[in-house]
């Protein structure tokens, strides 16, 4: 039980809470105006106490820095590149704002008006946001605050990407505009290989004879270095690829180890995705000037080109999903459903003409 009492102060008289907390320490609550005021929150803390939803006063004013380092530890799970870029967000946009706040004194209007106030892309805003209510969930497990204040607010929706697509022609053009790596260019807009998927191939993850490539490493920049690993969504998978690309990688395989990166840099690491001014965007430059009606593609979206032939061949979903190593069909449907709208209008045709004779003969009836 919780007793009340009265002390003096400079300003007059005041009340005190005093009660044993559930680690058994004897605490004070003080500054009640009146002794109804102290029984109130006596009588919440108590019912806090007995439903086990009690929050240590002292764990509410730990900041979201201290808490960060936990958050921090939890990122060694992740691809290099991924931790990466969650440091960097934590650096640039939120430590600047939360890092020194006491979790406990955080409210969701704050939270709000700071992810309003973010001049950033809706993906950065919507990033810097999930960093800090990751961050606040690691405080809410340690019973350091009751509910998550970062989490229920308003996000910004994510602008939908912009899906390029090339005809065979027009990819043909691009490769042919290339000063080098014109091969890469066919491969990436055939086959739908990440930049990373591609950069890391080696002579012997091709296999000529059967027109299969085994995707088994992914090169992803890392800061200042390039770091290989497995693929990113972790399973390694097989492709396949049209022969006539095959024959342009078997001149770039010649004289090489089984070993030896298909595009390696001077020092022999894998080689980086091009920046502008680089061969294939200068290569692209050239095509535009050529033709106002030329799309502009970067790298990565060579495979929604890939994409776009592939279904325009005749490819399900199924086959797509594979070749481009997405998780799941229904990821594939989700990016490129447009793709498949001509099958859905030959769908419609064919049940028409079974139900047409049918309907014909009952609108006769009527």
């Amino acid at each position: 039980m919780a007793s009340i009492k009265k002390y003096a102060t400079a300003k007059g008289t005041r009340w005190r809470v005093q009660y044993r907390s559930p680690d058994g320490r004897s605490r004070t609550k003080r500054g009640f105006e009146t002794k109804a005021k102290a029984q109130a929150w006596a009588d919440k803390n108590a019912v806090s106490i007995h439903d086990q939803d009690w929050i240590d006063p002292a764990d509410s004013k730990a900041t979201v820095g201290h808490y960060q380092v936990a958050w921090n530890s939890n990122l060694q799970h992740l691809k290099p590149k991924t931790a990466h870029d969650q440091r960097a967000i934590w650096r640039n946009h939120v430590s600047p704002q939360w890092k020194h706040r006491q979790v406990g004194g955080i409210r969701p209007s704050e939270v709000q008006a700071w992810l309003n106030g973010i001049d950033k892309s809706a993906s950065l805003v919507r990033q810097a946001h999930a960093c800090l209510a990751q961050i606040l969930d690691l405080a809410m497990a340690d019973r350091a605050i009751r509910t998550n204040p970062a989490r229920g607010v308003k996000l910004p929706r994510k602008d939908e990407a912009v899906k390029v697509y090339l005809t065979a022609g027009q990819l043909g053009k691009l490769a042919g505009a290339c000063t080098r790596n014109g091969e890469l260019v066919w491969l990436l807009g055939t086959v739908g290989l990440r930049w990373g998927e591609a950069a890391a191939l080696r002579v012997k993850d091709v296999n000529v004879l059967r027109r299969r490539i085994s995707i088994e490493r992914n090169a992803v920049t890392v800061g200042t270095e390039v770091v290989i690993g497995t693929p990113k969504t972790h399973e390694r998978r097989t492709v396949v690829v049209p022969a006539s690309v095959v024959k342009l990688l078997e001149k770039k395989m010649a004289g090489k180890a089984a070993d030896d990166l298909l595009w390696p840099r001077c020092d022999g690491s894998p080689m980086r995705p091009p920046s502008h001014g680089d061969w294939y965007y200068t290569a692209l430059d050239r095509c535009m000037a050529a033709d106002p009606d030329f799309p502009r593609v970067t790298p990565h979206g060579l495979r929604h080109v890939a994409a776009g032939l592939m279904v325009s061949a005749g490819a399900n979903v199924k086959l797509v999903q594979r070749q481009l190593g997405h998780s799941s069909a229904a990821m594939t449907l989700d990016v490129y459903a447009e793709l498949w709208d001509e099958d859905l209008e030959a769908v419609g045709a064919a049940v028409d003409e079974k139900i047409s004779d049918v309907v014909k003969l009952q609108s006769k009836r009527a």
